[in-house]
């Protein structure tokens, strides 16, 4: 099991790529923002921190299931949706 697939989901939505194939796209809770693995960088942005904070993760349009596409270290809820809305213009929500 990936990390993503370990992850809460606190909201999905289904969006349309080239307004004809269907994608899911959801908003996962996770306990930890994502370090940059770099060791030539801060210990603050290389680690993992344990602040919660959010992702967004979409499947790839060629392999339903497989959510390849994400933004981690999303700072609330409200942005998450927010930038998935910009991103996916249209994108439907289950309720």
């Amino acid at each position: 099991m990936s990390i993503v697939e370990s992850l809460p989901v606190v909201r999905e939505g289904v969006w349309l790529y080239a307004e004809a194939v269907p994608i899911r796209v959801r908003v996962l809770s996770s306990p930890e923002t994502w370090g940059t693995g770099d060791y030539e960088d801060e210990p603050e942005a290389a680690d993992n921190q344990p602040i919660a904070c959010f992702l967004l993760a979409c499947e790839s349009a060629s392999s339903p299931g497989n959510f390849c596409n994400l933004v981690p270290n999303l700072a609330s809820f409200e942005v998450a949706v927010s930038l998935a809305e910009q991103r996916f213009p249209g994108i439907m929500w289950q309720a």
